[in-house]
């Protein structure tokens, strides 16, 4: 107990970060996206959890479905995939330094990521081509680098995508994406002993996460419903980007 809370601020938020990463890693293991929204609540109440706590543990679980699932993975997709990442989080670097229109630019973001997702909604279909997914990544690494949430994007071109490939690549896309986050970060001395030592007190709401989300129930229904559970995971992340930008600007 004591141990516990030299590393989070009360009894009762450890537990509610457990539930909260529970709730990621399943809907992550499930789908490919979906860690970074629940675990965003974390920044309301434990601030210096995010980032790095949060990219150190999403860095695990997207390695470790990529992993589980690597036959899976569209190897030609993620080429293009990463490598408009990396286009995409170039082209933000500029931006983050700037402090005047970050509610802007959260604003912005937070309201295309709706209208992207209304018109997902009424049957518009984004085919995932090689231009496509390309375009995807670099909205991605644009989005994730300069506010925090980079899944909507890869998860709108794959929404009519065979559901197990999606997952696998999705989890690879971001586990090599995350683990280029965790040397930045340790570059600039952002994750130290700890930051380590929270990811291991939660390193079982992790584990409990992976095994649920992988379980055949959640798998199946995932297969018959992948389309509005990625719609319904990108609401949410606009919602959230917008909540960001009206309580912390």
């Amino acid at each position: 107990m004591l141990n516990i809370l030299s590393y989070f601020s009360s009894i009762e938020f450890y537990y509610f970060a457990l539930i909260l990463i529970i709730i990621g890693a399943i809907t992550q293991s499930a789908i490919g996206i979906g860690f970074g929204v629940p675990a965003c609540f974390l920044v309301l109440f434990e601030p210096t959890m995010v980032p790095s706590c949060i990219v150190l543990m999403g860095t695990f679980l997207a390695f470790s479905n990529a992993l589980l699932s690597l036959k899976d993975v569209i190897k030609m997709d993620l080429a293009y995939s990463f490598s408009g990442r990396v286009i995409g989080s170039l082209i933000s670097i500029p931006l983050i330094s700037l402090t005047i229109g970050t509610k802007s630019y959260l604003i912005i973001f937070g309201v295309l990521l709706l209208i992207t997702v209304f018109l997902s909604a009424k049957k518009w279909n984004v085919v995932a081509t090689k231009k496509n997914i390309a375009i995807a990544g670099a909205c991605s690494g644009f989005m994730g680098t300069l506010i925090g949430i980079g899944g909507p994007p890869m998860a709108i071109v794959y929404q009519n995508c065979s559901a197990k490939n999606v997952v696998a690549t999705l989890n690879m896309f971001f586990g090599i994406g995350a683990l280029f986050s965790v040397l930045i970060l340790i570059y600039i001395d952002l994750i130290n002993f700890r930051e380590v030592m929270r990811c291991l007190f939660l390193a079982p709401a992790l584990i409990i996460g992976i095994m649920l989300g992988r379980h055949n129930i959640v798998k199946n229904y995932v297969n018959k419903n992948l389309k509005k559970i990625i719609l319904i995971i990108c609401f949410v992340s606009a919602l959230i980007v917008l909540g960001q930008a009206l309580i912390y600007y």
